[in-house]
């Protein structure tokens, strides 16, 4: 019997509508099935298309037009070949500029996810599948250019937009089959896959386009195997922008493009959003214990942000902002008690309203500090349990129109000793350790 391995993935690729490029065969233009379904989406569910016209406000708040006007334009970005393990290609690792032009076919649809049917007889939904959101899909002819020569493509395609700021690119790529220079010249199988073949699948280069610019990636599938063994890997072969610092964690994260502070990236300018955050004043606050007092929150050091939409793999949270602004900054917290004077490095959230009116703000603080460093969390006159080891220090305060409100927490942290004998007997190759012991401390909210 042949043994499966799966190797963790690098990164995960985007599950969104597909256009077909330079030599390549094939409807992946998202259109097939316009007037009824089209089971192009990677997600495993049924997009059900209504068309519209390009000026027709849909029941998102929005029409095609608006997505049209940021991103029927040329996008540049600057483009990082990497390094694949076992996988030789051209051009290699290297950096070049990538080009992306748009413009209109004229074509709109309004695209409804619904799960497919449990069977073939028609007898009900599968039950479990998360379908995503509602979304506008606008057909368009994209150009695909790189300054060396890897691509040079042309191809119909369509955007997927939850917002009139933000919309999402996918085009599969067939190694052999592209305009340029890109080729994938040998595949090596891991040495523990002795004799055994290896090739690179599901080639896709995804982008997210935003009136601030674009980014994305070029990722595929790695197959090996012999008789025995079968492994795969997803691997990026190529990120845009080359500058990483919105990446974070996720290395193939294609939803997240740097922004200036400056800069309108969804139609707010950071440093707006912290003049709208700075003007609200004292906020009446209730502490844990019901006593009351005011509290004066105040953002500065605004860093670059980055636009981040919401979501992977087409899996995105309907009630959660299609995307939003992320921008670094020190967050100032004082409270007119005397009980809150504290001062942490924090994140700027920021995003326009659904209703099309406006935006939102959030400041948020996660920070995590060792057990003798009580004056830098900001308290005083708290009473610290024997064994603690970290503190937790949380804030969140929203600011949502004509409202604003919030909660904070502090937190005593610590780690019991890993047990070292389990009873009873386990399997386990190392002995368990349990949680982490949190202790509250402080909390407060606040609401006007």
């Amino acid at each position: 019997m042949m043994r499966v391995s799966k190797f963790l993935p690098t990164v995960m690729t985007l599950a969104l509508v597909a256009g077909c490029g330079g030599g390549q065969t094939g409807d992946l233009s998202g259109e097939n099935g316009k007037h009824g379904k089209n089971n192009g989406n990677a997600s495993g569910c049924d997009d059900q298309l209504t068309e519209i016209a390009l000026d027709e406000a849909s029941a998102l708040g929005f029409d095609a037009e608006s997505v049209l006007a940021f991103a029927g334009q040329s996008f540049h970005a600057d483009l990082a070949w990497q390094a694949v393990e076992r996988v030789e290609y051209s051009p290699s690792a290297s950096e070049t500029e990538l080009t992306l032009r748009l413009r209109s076919r004229g074509v709109a649809w309004l695209v409804h996810s619904v799960p497919p049917k449990s069977d073939g007889q028609g007898e009900g939904p599968l039950i479990g599948l998360s379908c995503p959101p509602d979304r506008l899909r606008v057909a368009v002819h994209a150009e695909l250019q790189s300054a060396d020569g890897a691509f040079a493509e042309a191809f119909d395609a369509s955007l997927d937009a939850r917002s009139a700021y933000v919309a999402t690119l996918s085009l599969p790529i067939v190694a052999g089959q592209v305009s340029g220079s890109f080729e994938i010249s040998r595949v090596t199988p891991p040495d523990v896959i002795a004799g055994g073949t290896a090739s690179v699948q599901d080639l896709s280069l995804d982008a997210v386009l935003t009136p601030g610019g674009m980014a994305g990636t070029l990722t595929g599938q790695v197959l090996s195997g012999n008789a025995q063994v079968a492994s795969s890997s997803i691997v990026t072969f190529a990120r845009f922008p080359s500058d990483t610092r919105c990446v974070g964690d996720n290395q193939g994260n294609a939803r997240a493009v740097p922004v200036a502070a400056g800069a309108a990236a969804l139609g707010q300018t950071g440093t707006d959003a912290l003049s709208e955050v700075n003007g609200w004043g004292a906020l009446p606050l209730t502490w844990g214990d019901n006593a009351s007092s005011e509290l004066t929150l105040e953002a500065s050091e605004l860093g670059d942000g980055c636009v981040q939409v919401e979501g992977s793999t087409g899996y995105e949270d309907p009630a959660l902002p299609a995307a939003t602004v992320v921008y670094p900054v020190t967050v100032k917290a004082t409270t007119a008690d005397g009980r809150w004077r504290g001062q942490y490095a924090g994140r700027l959230v920021t995003w326009p309203n659904t209703d099309g009116h406006g935006f939102s703000q959030r400041i948020e603080v996660n920070r995590t500090l060792a057990a003798d460093a009580l004056a830098a969390t900001g308290f005083s006159g708290v009473s610290v349990p024997q064994g603690t080891q970290r503190f937790g220090v949380r804030l969140e305060s929203l600011f949502e129109g004509a409202n604003a409100s919030g909660r904070m927490a502090l937190d005593a942290l610590s780690d019991p000793p890993c047990v070292t004998n389990p009873e009873p007997p386990s399997g386990n190759s190392s002995p368990g350790c349990a949680g982490t012991s949190v202790t509250p401390l402080l909390s407060a909210t606040w609401a006007r």
